[in-house]
């Protein structure tokens, strides 16, 4: 019964592990157009998690941030690629639809 549930975990370890380096394989942009801009309000949602061993479960109560969110597009490797970036409010009223955007490295 434990080697079963070891496999469980592993397998599902190495699948989050195999999504993480995908994910972290995609191009990133540091510069293009802006194609859309949009603001998302906070939102409030609850996450319960039960726990058989114990036979508990609990209600947890979370919050988001507010994202100001920026599409932009352009070309890396000659390839299009399109990039979601959350900026500060400041950064999003700053520009416009069809701006040039280029990321700032400090």
């Amino acid at each position: 019964m434990k080697t079963s549930k070891l496999k469980a975990v592993s397998k599902y370890f190495l699948y989050t592990l195999l999504a993480l380096v995908l994910y972290s394989c995609e191009p990133k942009l540091d510069e293009g157009t802006i194609v859309n801009k949009f603001y998302e309000e906070a939102r409030r949602y609850q996450v319960m998690t039960y726990s058989p061993a114990l036979k508990t479960s609990t209600m947890q109560t979370r919050y988001d941030d507010e994202d100001y969110v920026l599409i932009i597009t352009g070309l890396k490797d000659g390839k299009t690629i399109v990039n979601r970036l959350e900026v500060s409010s400041k950064t999003y009223d700053k520009y416009e639809v069809g701006d040039w955007y280029k990321l700032k490295k400090y």
